[in-house]
């Protein structure tokens, strides 16, 4: 390769990589411009974080996925001011969407004085990533954490002293404190660069690697009881997870670049590893095998153990938990690929360059959707309702949402009631589902408003059968449900009891106001229905 010929092509990386990290700012100002009030998860963050003290919140931490280390982010933008409406605290995500693209350019620097073009192209227009990135969750920044702890690290290893080893240290403490699974891709890449060492002979080197990981390791303890305390009622939400829920998940994540996250994941382990094992390299490519075996190895070893993670939780999951891990691996390709051979190098660049107007555009249109339309509906509701009214909503986790919007003098509740609606509380669900028919007292509430004149309004997502339509029967009590403890049957048996409940009894159930769900993140979509009059039901089996 000529040296204009590689003057040239640095000047069209960096051209790239400027143009794509300057559309991914574009693409998360249009997501923190649509995305609207806090949908469920993120208010119970929220939640969790503003308990009047910090060992209200410590006690609830266990009610979420994550570690204290979000919550105090949270608990200290909102003590400054900063969080008391929802705009303030998506300023927050936002804050940690563009920490995310600045990490991916520090990880590539410091790691090879490279450019993040494939992190870049897949993870930073991937509409998913700055969804959920971007949202008042820990994913986006433990992401941060671990890509910073990883490029510190490798940092250290180049040239140790104490100051890199603390700043590495600190980092791999803080990915850990943000997010559980982190701590598998944090053994990885200390596994990884003590592998490195080994083959430096450098076993001093060995030791101040591990002890990174272990200082992260230690500052997991505390968690141990809560977390333990809380797989008590956990395990409502544990269906299982087999391979084809895992490839949809991941399919989620990566659209239809699939293909190519997989075959570069794959390319990059195998072709790295098996390039830095070689002695001889082309005199036209800069020699650093010890960078490719460390990237190839964290990898590798990344993925698996985060693979352990999701099995060993026992959760269906969702898309977002695998932000970190494929993010991770971008990351990790970056660090390989282009240093594969010259000619690898000109094919990253051109598939980056094609992924980025692919993807670019398709998140263009993706990412103008409100995370939720909980507050518009509740927000209706307060004006609309009578005192004498009842407001159901169905499913339970809804009222997270609701009760946050909500500002009406008309009763609510939801199916079974629940004494606490600002975060998850499976741990009262738990009690309900082990109840023989505990949906009953609610639909005596709304016998009793039908009967009297008054109206019914329900939120949330419910199914209006024809009239003549039996309603399925009740549950046996937990854990003889039909999947045990898991709780999405019992709540969609509640769901389906209600939708006959008004197709027998209620004179009028009627739509209300216009929802379109092309707008909206399909998580959190609710609907509005008004209810009124009574009729007695011909049908025998009615709830």
């Amino acid at each position: 390769m000529s040296e204009f010929f590689r003057r040239k092509l640095s000047l069209m990386e960096w051209a790239a990589a400027i143009l794509i990290t300057v559309a991914a700012i574009q693409l998360q100002w249009i997501f923190l411009s649509h995305a609207g009030g806090l949908w469920r998860d993120e208010i119970c963050v929220v939640n969790i974080a503003t308990l009047p003290t910090l060992g209200q919140t410590w006690e609830a931490m266990p009610h979420d996925h994550c570690p204290m280390l979000f919550l105090l982010l949270v608990r200290g933008w909102s003590a400054a001011g900063l969080g008391n409406t929802d705009a303030g605290l998506r300023i927050l995500g936002l804050v940690c969407g563009l920490l995310l693209l600045a990490t991916f350019w520090l990880a590539s620097r410091t790691m090879g004085k490279g450019l993040p073009l494939i992190s870049l192209a897949l993870a930073g227009l991937n509409f998913t990533v700055i969804r959920y990135g971007d949202s008042i969750r820990a994913y986006g920044l433990a992401t941060v954490f671990i890509l910073s702890a990883m490029s510190l690290i490798w940092r250290f290893i180049e040239a140790p002293n104490l100051r890199r080893g603390l700043l590495a240290g600190l980092f791999a403490v803080l990915s850990v404190q943000t997010l559980y699974q982190n701590a598998f891709l944090l053994l990885a890449i200390c596994l990884a660069g003590a592998a490195v060492c080994l083959r430096r002979r450098q076993p001093r080197r060995v030791l101040g690697v591990l002890s990174i990981g272990l200082a992260a390791a230690i500052s997991l303890l505390p968690y141990i009881n809560p977390l333990r305390h809380a797989q008590s009622w956990w395990l409502l939400s544990k269906a299982g997870i087999d391979f084809n829920i895992f490839l949809n998940r991941i399919s989620e994540v990566t659209g239809m670049l699939i293909g190519v996250w997989a075959v570069l994941i794959l390319l990059a382990a195998l072709l790295g590893i098996g390039r830095a094992l070689i002695k001889t390299v082309p005199d036209e490519m800069p020699a650093q095998p010890d960078l490719l075996l460390f990237a190839s190895l964290a990898l590798v070893m990344g993925l698996a153990g985060f693979g352990f993670f999701i099995k060993l939780t026992g959760l269906p999951t969702e898309p977002w938990y695998y932000i970190p891990a494929l993010i991770f691996a971008a990351v990790c390709c970056d660090a390989i690929l282009p240093r594969l051979h010259r000619n690898v190098r000109v094919g990253v660049l051109v598939m980056a360059v094609g992924i980025a107007v692919y993807a670019g555009s398709s998140a263009y249109s993706s990412l103008q959707l409100r995370q939720t339309n909980g507050d518009l509906v509740a927000a209706q509701v307060s004006q609309k309702v009578k005192p004498d009214d009842l407001i159901i909503v169905h499913p339970w986790y809804y009222g997270i949402t609701f009760a946050r919007n909500y500002r009406g003098t008309a009763p609510w509740t939801t199916l079974p009631p629940l004494a606490d609606y600002r975060f998850h509380r499976y741990d009262l669900l738990k009690s309900k589902i082990q109840m023989a028919d505990t949906t009953r007292p609610v639909f005596e509430q709304m016998e009793t408003r039908l009967r009297s004149s008054h109206r019914v309004w329900i939120v949330g997502a419910i199914e209006v059968p024809r009239p003549n339509h039996s309603a399925p029967d009740n549950l046996p009590p937990a854990p003889n449900g039909p999947q045990g403890w898991y709780d999405e049957p019992y709540t969609q048996v509640w769901g389906a009891r209600l939708g006959a409940f008004l197709a027998h009894h209620a004179v009028t159930f009627t739509p209300v106001g216009d929802s379109p769900a092309n707008s909206l993140n399909p998580m959190e979509n609710m609907t509005l229905l008004e209810a009124s009059g009574w009729r007695t039901s011909a049908v025998t089996n009615s709830p």
